[in-house]
């Protein structure tokens, strides 16, 4: 028999979500989104299957502001219910998220089979992944140690090739090579989408991708002749090969699709790897307050078809019938007999993708190095860009012709503007940039942000304001309207010099916690056991095991981060915070002594650890306390120093002739601190009071005596 790829799991439209859990906890990666349920999903109108193409879409409210208090803005999350050791993957994605500041969105798979935490056992594979406004994807897989990534058989660029755990947690990556414009966000999309496409064998894992337009013709037509990777050229990432046995670091998988914001990526980049702070201080202050910058924040998804390599035999099912519906898909996963040609498969679903919904005109994918990015609006009048002028025979070719030299053109009827940055300008869906250019009328030249809009009658955007953080007249992004108002631009991108994507964090899960123990000292004072007339004060040593969990730090505060150091694939993502260390716990008691009071009492209260109270304790050192004399006629106890210690001072009127204390004596804080000899015996008030009137008319006959001289 011959030997080929079979599918065994196809997942499309009601099947794709009946064979999917809906993840609904607390987001790992510290992001800024409420995952939903199945029903809240739906109800939220967050999900749904197409009528016409039997397609997925799963997207975030792009409806409402919320408070950055708030649990953050709702979006799904979902894992298939199956989990897969080898095999051959594509999906067919005709959009994904748009490059919209503050969206982490990712098409991933992880070890998802025990709930552990204990990331990343079994491994995790980023299939597609980026952040903010970036227009590159970025491949990664995360392992335990002993995994490192080939160092040839690639197009893509590489990154890190460390796959195990680390403290930046990035694991080892690749982004697409610079060559390939429309791997990921706004370019992707304007090109309609394409397909990601992963092979999985013992040796190692292979990723590619295909826009819409190269699509092999043994994936389109997968279900007559079947996929055949062998034809597909060098993947673009490659994980496992020589340095990592595969098979050890990657197995049990569950794919996931998710969109996340801010978090321990697209938080910790903010304003670093990209100009989103320009937007808003804040990660989590733009997503919550700008619900209109993210109706291009979803995916739409074709299917996921997953083959396995195997002997095939002759037999054949009959196609299905065209009438069939989601409805025949809500068991899941369509499972095909071992050894069978999956023909009637490939049929329902497959027969062609998703074409645009706007017939006719259709923009070119790329005009002389600059790339098409689709149809944009702006809440801000596209402040950031300029208008160069307008041309009664204008149209794609000739204003990314007059913008040469500016990063993005961007074109409005017979007007061109250029601009060297998006600002809060995002994708829209391509049908409403419906305008046919002046000069070509195959080709669009955007639209109105109004459908019932006419260029005679120009209206205004409302922009969508961050209640905490509205914008003043001061602000730089309003000292002058420069773009257009009330309408819509077809936009093309220079992508050449498109930086490489920053590396991301392990999404599965939090690394196992590993155990340490350490041993502590802590200083306090008590009353001496062989002379109850003194203070002393005693370390106690102790020893104590904790967890040390690597946490990172995640969301954005309102003190600044540090600075990131770079790397192979530019700054790193997350700053590690210092292991939160354990403290000796401390306690209060009262104490009586032989008038060892700093003012003869015979009663102090005292600061000591908690297991002095309620255990035997063996003292490592024992020191003499040295009172203190200080500016003002109260006696007091200083505030429990954080190693535990409690000291006493004495305090007077102030004394001009005195010298400042050494601050290297215990308890020398102050410029006026005078330590007591160290073996004074304790003074009676009227000894005190009497010892501080004599040091006064000693400084009065000294004083007294230097006038007459003079």
């Amino acid at each position: 028999m011959a030997l080929g790829y079979s599918l065994t799991n196809h997942y499309a439209g009601q099947g794709l979500l009946d064979s999917f859990s809906f993840f609904t906890g607390n987001d790992p990666s510290h992001g800024f989104v409420d995952y939903q349920s199945k029903e809240n999903a739906l109800a939220k109108d967050l999900v749904s299957v197409g009528f016409d193409y039997n397609n997925v879409r799963l997207g975030v409210d792009s409806n409402n502001t919320y408070s950055t208090s708030d649990k953050g803005r709702p979006s799904v999350r979902l894992t298939s219910h199956d989990v897969f050791t080898h095999g051959l993957f594509i999906a067919d994605i005709y959009h994904m998220p748009a490059s919209t500041c503050g969206t982490w969105p990712a098409f991933w798979a992880f070890n998802n089979q025990d709930n552990t935490g204990d990331s990343p056992a079994g491994g995790e594979i980023d299939i597609i992944e980026g952040a903010n406004t970036a227009q590159r994807n970025l491949y990664s897989a995360h392992t335990t140690a002993g995994c490192h990534a080939p160092k040839a058989g690639f197009v893509g660029q590489q990154g890190t090739t460390d796959c195990s755990l680390s403290s930046e947690n990035v694991g080892c990556n690749y982004a697409s090579p610079s060559t390939d414009t429309t791997s990921y966000g706004d370019a992707f999309n304007a090109e309609g989408g394409g397909v990601y496409a992963m092979l999985w064998e013992s040796q190692d894992l292979k990723l590619w991708h295909f826009p819409r337009s190269t699509i092999p013709d043994n994936i389109v037509y997968a279900h007559v002749v079947g996929p055949d990777p062998s034809s597909w050229g060098p993947p673009q990432a490659i994980f496992g090969g020589s340095s990592c046995d595969t098979d050890a670091h990657f197995f049990n998988l569950s794919l996931v699709f998710n969109i996340n914001f801010c978090g321990d990526y697209a938080g910790n980049i903010w304003g670093k790897a990209d100009q989103c702070d320009q937007l808003a201080p804040t990660c989590e202050e733009f997503v919550a307050g700008s619900p209109g910058s993210f109706q291009g924040t979803y995916w739409d998804i074709n299917f996921i078809d997953v083959y396995q390599y195997g002997q095939l035999s002759n037999m054949t099912i009959p196609p299905a019938s065209s009438e069939t519906t989601s409805s025949s898909l809500s068991h899941g996963a369509t499972p095909v007999p071992s050894g069978v040609t999956p023909t009637h498969t490939r049929t329902v679903t497959l027969s062609t993708a998703p074409t645009p919904t706007h017939p006719g005109p259709v923009d070119p994918s790329a005009i002389n190095g600059y790339t098409h990015l689709g149809c944009f609006g702006s809440t801000a009048d596209f402040h950031t860009f300029s208008r160069l002028g307008s041309y009664p025979d204008m149209d794609t070719e000739d204003c990314v012709a007059r913008c040469a030299g500016r990063k993005y053109a961007g074109i409005h009827d017979d007007t061109c503007y250029c601009a060297d940055r998006l600002g809060d300008a995002s994708a829209l869906e391509p049908a409403v940039c419906d305008i046919p250019c002046p000069g070509n009328g195959h080709e669009m030249c955007g639209g109105h942000a109004n459908p019932n809009h006419s260029p005679e009658a120009p209206i205004s955007v409302t922009r969508v304001q961050n209640s905490t953080h509205a914008t003043n007249s001061s602000s730089p992004h309003h000292h002058r309207r420069a773009g257009p108002v009330g309408v819509l631009l077809t936009v093309y991108g220079n992508l050449d010099a498109e930086p490489v994507p920053v590396g991301a964090p392990a999404m599965g899960g939090h690394p196992a916690p590993t155990t340490v123990t350490t041993a502590l000292t802590v200083t306090y004072t008590t009353v001496c056991s062989t002379n109850p007339a003194t203070l002393v004060e005693v370390e106690y040593c102790t020893t104590v095991t904790y967890e040390n969990c690597g946490c990172t730090a995640s969301k954005a505060t309102s003190t600044p981060k540090a600075n990131y150091p770079t790397g192979p694939m530019g700054p790193s993502l997350t700053t590690t915070l210092p292991p939160t260390l354990p403290t000796v716990p401390m306690t209060t008691c009262t104490e009586t002594c032989s008038a060892c009071g700093p003012h003869g009492e015979s009663t102090v209260t005292l600061t000591v650890p908690v297991a002095v109270v309620t255990e035997v304790v063996t003292a490592v050192s024992v020191q003499t306390v040295v009172p203190i004399l200080r500016n003002s006629a109260s006696i007091s106890a200083s505030p429990a120093p954080t190693n535990g210690t409690a000291v006493y001072t004495f305090t007077s009127a102030p004394t001009p002739s005195l010298p400042p204390a050494n601050p290297g004596k215990v308890g020398g804080s102050g410029s006026n601190d005078v330590p007591f000899a160290a073996a004074a015996a304790p003074r009676s008030p009227a000894m005190t009071i009497a010892r501080t009137l004599g040091y006064g008319l000693a400084l009065w006959f000294g004083l007294f005596g230097a006038m007459l001289i003079v």
